[in-house]
């Protein structure tokens, strides 16, 4: 089913959900057996090779009246939108052009904090958290003419890596229709078996690839969109609106969080591989674990948001001015911004 189908079911269902009444936050309420008092529980999808912030702040205990409940795994950023504009989950993360193209659409979704990105401020051990676009050692790939008639393997179509990869061959006066993008996991096997010419994995997987030798980095996103914090953690509006302490709670433990892993790379590397363990993930990747990626108290930036906005704008899906970043996102509900805002 294509994404757009995908969103507009999603727009459907909630429709159907909210006017029945169903979407309540009784379901996630809970009454502490000690306290007696009500603990918001806020649910997700979370891939088994993907770390949450708040996962991390789970386990050390910065989430105070708050449990957290893994539903399952995800696909992806429009699973995980599609889930949150149900009701079916509570917390999600998505590139921000998924964000985008489902809040046009009519998904009441926004993003409270960031995730995941490839902010220098969150770099340590001289080696930064970055999305790299790989291709074997003996690859004839060194540049971006090279890339024309040659497949490009990514997580999903329509997200960060698709976008990137545009914006590099467009500053290199091609198109999109110069590559053939396929959507495929298991990106170390597809391209030493020569299934693919080009691979453009995510998080741990690109150092567990490059420790695996053989392969070189044809270019990074941080050469394409310099700092930015790339995803986006979102809720629903009518979560947001029903259960703002919760949300407040949830975001500055979530931010205290990344900032101790950034803090901690050691300790933050043996708790990512705990946390990926138990969700089934693969240990040997999760070792590879270099952090969250953010700026400072996971902040979001309208730097974020706007190259996305003009992607869209390019392809005809907004206006030019139709849209601003903080239709995207707010820190509203991050503790921290009024100091960062005060400094700045």
């Amino acid at each position: 089913m294509k994404y757009e189908m995908k969103v507009l079911l999603a727009i459907i269902i909630t429709s159907v959900i909210v006017i029945s009444g169903c979407l309540t936050d009784e379901k996630n309420l809970q009454k502490d057996n000690q306290t007696g008092e009500n603990v918001v529980t806020i649910r997700y999808l979370s891939s088994s090779a993907v770390v949450e912030p708040y996962e991390f702040a789970n386990e050390l205990g910065f989430l105070k009246g708050i449990n957290i409940s893994r539903l399952g795994s995800t696909t992806g950023g429009p699973e995980d939108i599609m889930s949150v504009a149900t009701g079916s989950t509570d917390v999600g993360h998505s590139a921000w052009v998924s964000i985008i193209n489902a809040k046009v659409r009519g998904a009441e979704i926004k993003a409270v904090a960031g995730p995941m990105g490839n902010s220098p401020e969150s770099w340590y051990e001289g080696t930064p958290y970055l999305s790299k676009w790989i291709v074997l050692e003996n690859s004839t790939i060194r540049s971006a003419k090279d890339l024309k008639g040659k497949k490009i393997a990514v997580h999903t179509l329509g997200a960060h890596a698709e976008y990137v990869t545009r914006e590099y061959l467009s500053r290199n006066n091609m198109s999109k229709d110069d590559v053939e993008l396929i959507v495929m996991s298991r990106h170390e096997e597809v391209l030493r078996q020569g299934l693919v010419d080009v691979v453009a994995p995510v998080g741990a997987q690109i150092d567990k690839m490059e420790a695996g030798g053989g392969v070189r980095v044809l270019l990074t996103d941080y050469d394409i969109i310099g700092n930015q914090t790339h995803c986006g953690m979102f809720m629903s509006e009518k979560f947001i609106k029903e259960n703002p302490e919760a949300v407040r709670q949830f975001v500055e433990a979530s931010a205290k969080a990344a900032d101790w892993a950034k803090d901690n790379p050691k300790e933050a590397r043996e708790l990512a591989v705990k946390i990926m363990t138990a969700k089934g993930g693969n240990p040997e990747i999760a070792k590879y674990w270099k952090g969250f990626g953010v700026r400072e108290h996971a902040l979001l930036l309208d730097s974020d948001v706007q190259f996305w906005i003009d992607w869209l704008v390019k392809d005809g899906k907004i206006k030019d001015g139709e849209y601003k970043p903080s239709d995207f996102y707010t820190n509203e509900f991050n503790p921290y911004f009024e100091g960062y805002r005060n400094s700045t």
